[in-house]
């Protein structure tokens, strides 16, 4: 019965897609679903297994069942129970992070008092569900539209409230609009997004399963925006990107591969690895179990794998049914974040 409700939905959802998005019933949708706000859960988590030692850090996970999850000095608390959550990220003591709504998408932001989340608000609503990864360059929040090809970008959101996804600054086509959706021939799947000194990478994923083409990255002006350099990263459907001044990690997520400089450092055969935290002291990584039909992914597991610098394994959680999407730490420790790059 599961099974079919989930066609169902991946039926309705696609002619939503193809005929509803942008109309005057879409709007009515997205102010609909918004009625009923995203609210804390803040419970311990249990639905998971550990193989190391408890290790002295803290680190949100966001996951496509298991909502948003907090790991706390061996302990992992819920802090949202809804569905959908992916980017995340941090600015001026608050954590923003988007979660699905419905047909749509929300850009939330909250902080964590001990090990639960207060202050809950609603800062962008009615976004597309294809959002993936979000960061802060200065004080501007860089959203991946991923479905929709585009970078949004939302000027001061630590002072805004309940904006609507049209009210952005700016938006970006890094490859150009989209002609026929998601079938369009110029579609990349831009999912992640990484600034360091005057460079803005984006991780093009490129759907190399469908298409055979590897992913790339693509390098913006910080100043202009515009796409100066495009490079093949050698992988297929990756994710993620950092980079300082003698170290670049990005994930071949269907080979299950962590590349540094260039070299295949750590492998994890038969998982699509999603979600990187590069800190001083560890490099973490996401993943989960290969499933390339979206309703059945709730029947994998994912998983969280923590290394040192000599790539020594010191923690595996496995996250029962969900699959692991993004991975940060507390905004004082996370390099990835493109405000400590």
């Amino acid at each position: 019965m599961k099974c079919i409700f989930s066609l169902i939905k991946k039926e309705v959802l696609g002619f939503y897609f193809n005929t509803l998005e942008g109309t005057i019933l879409d709007s009515f949708l997205i102010r609909l679903e918004n009625i009923k706000k995203i609210l804390p859960t803040n419970i311990a988590f249990t639905n998971f297994e550990d193989s190391g030692k408890a290790l002295e850090c803290e680190f949100l996970m966001a996951t496509q069942s298991k909502g948003l999850l907090f790991y706390n000095k061996g302990r992992i608390h819920q802090l949202f129970s809804e569905k959908g959550f992916y980017g995340v990220s941090q600015l001026k003591g608050e954590h923003f992070s988007f979660c699905k709504k419905g047909l749509h998408g929300n850009i939330i932001s909250f902080q964590i008092q001990g090990s639960i989340a207060i202050n809950v608000r609603t800062r962008i609503f009615g976004l597309s569900r294809g959002v993936h990864q979000i960061d802060f360059i200065n004080d501007d929040l860089f959203v991946t539209d991923t479905y929709n090809n585009s970078i949004l970008i939302y000027r001061d959101v630590s002072t805004k409230n309940n904006v609507h996804w049209k009210e952005y600054d700016e938006i970006l086509y890094p490859n150009g609009e989209l002609f026929d959706g998601r079938q369009s021939s110029n579609y990349c799947h831009f999912n992640s997004i990484y600034k360091f000194k005057n460079e803005i990478f984006l991780v093009a994923h490129n759907e190399t399963i469908k298409t055979g083409k590897a992913s790339e990255a693509y390098l913006l002006s910080d100043k202009s925006l515009q796409v100066t350099t495009k490079s093949n990263l050698q992988g297929s459907n990756c994710h993620n990107f950092y980079k300082d001044s003698s170290f670049t990690v990005y994930l071949k997520s269907l080979e299950g591969v962590v590349s540094v400089n260039n070299e295949d450092v750590i492998k994890h055969k038969n998982t699509l690895l999603r979600g990187l935290s590069v800190s001083d002291d560890y490099i973490i990584v996401g993943g989960s179990g290969i499933e390339l039909d979206r309703v059945k992914r709730d029947k994998t597991n994912g998983y969280v794998y923590i290394y040192d610098y000599n790539y020594k394994l010191l923690l595996e959680l496995v996250i029962f049914g969900t699959q692991m999407q993004e991975i940060r730490r507390m905004q004082e420790e996370e390099l990835a974040y493109s405000n400590n790059g």
